[in-house]
């Protein structure tokens, strides 16, 4: 029997469109003789235990109708799933989220369900990086600084949802945060203050920001983006101009491309990986990449 496309949907994303692309998605799937499992989400985390089940039984595909989160929540599952023996399974996106900034970096018709369905039946794959701080994988971007005290706000309820809530709180939280001293142990002893430290390996993050517009998903590296801090009226101009990818010519930003870093912090770090909030063990923090750890249906 010919294995399953196994159909992972987060039905919450999007303010509940993905439920109707996968409807959609499933009655396509089907129509070229492909079988189709389809799995909803409930909770937080099903995404990766939907995704290792997936590895476990060795499916065709596994096809994620949600937004940055379930995507990352389930390829954390593929690579436990491989890890533990499991069949390297390959990712097909359905963006329905509202960011969908990993999806911005993907030359993948991630929003055209016909053709994606299309590349799903001919089995067409790519292979692209994983980013992983510590041991916590990543496939856009992880952050310190100023994009967690940005998640750290959000947590409190609000009328805007999405990148509209974010943006709002990251103009709000501009002039007011203090910024944090952390060192790149490769570089200097010295410990200097900085507002934010972005690894990225996709483009974009904050649904609305080209933090690293040269970031290549499959070149083996990360591009690190640091921001030093700076007075809070200077902020504003620096933001602005991330907004179209614009702002690494400035004196204020920073820019290296490597495989490996170490940063040291002066307590331990909370780090944010594809927006979800992390807490470091100890002050010390490596952040590395998996060059072609994951394959997508391209």
């Amino acid at each position: 029997m010919m294995a399953p496309i196994v159909l992972l949907v987060n039905p919450a994303a999007g303010r509940g469109r993905a439920a109707r692309v996968a409807r959609a998605v499933h009655r396509s799937l089907t129509a070229c003789g492909l079988r189709v499992e389809r799995h909803d989400t409930h909770a937080r985390g099903d995404e990766a235990t939907i995704a290792r089940d997936a590895s476990a039984a060795g499916a065709r595909a596994l096809a994620v109708v949600g937004g940055d989160g379930a995507i990352s929540h389930a390829v954390r599952g593929l690579l436990e799933g491989e890890a533990r023996g499991g069949a390297r399974v390959p990712l097909a996106i359905f963006a329905a989220g509202t960011g969908n900034d990993f999806a911005k970096s993907l030359a993948v018709p991630v929003h055209h369900l016909d053709r994606m369905v299309a590349h799903i039946a001919a089995g067409a794959t790519h292979q692209v990086d994983v980013g992983f701080v510590n041991d916590v994988p990543f496939v856009n971007a992880a952050g310190f600084g100023f994009d967690v005290e940005v998640l750290e706000r959000m947590r409190t309820p609000g009328v805007l949802r999405g990148t509209a809530a974010y943006v709002g709180t990251a103009l709000r939280a501009l002039l007011r945060y203090r910024g944090f001293r952390a060192t790149m142990v490769s570089d200097s002893a010295i410990m200097s203050r900085k507002l934010m430290v972005v690894f990225a390996n996709g483009r974009c993050f904050g649904g609305a920001f080209r933090i690293a517009p040269d970031a290549q998903l499959d070149d083996g590296a990360l591009d690190c983006v640091a921001i030093r801090d700076i007075a809070p009226w200077a902020r504003v101009p620096v933001f602005a101009r991330a907004m179209r990818g614009a702002h690494l010519s400035s004196p204020h930003v920073s820019v290296h491309r490597d495989r490996h870093f170490q940063l040291r912090f002066e307590a331990p770090p909370i780090f944010e990986t594809d927006g979800e909030l992390q807490q470091a063990a100890s002050c010390d923090v490596s952040v590395s990449v998996r060059a072609g750890a994951l394959t997508l249906i391209a």
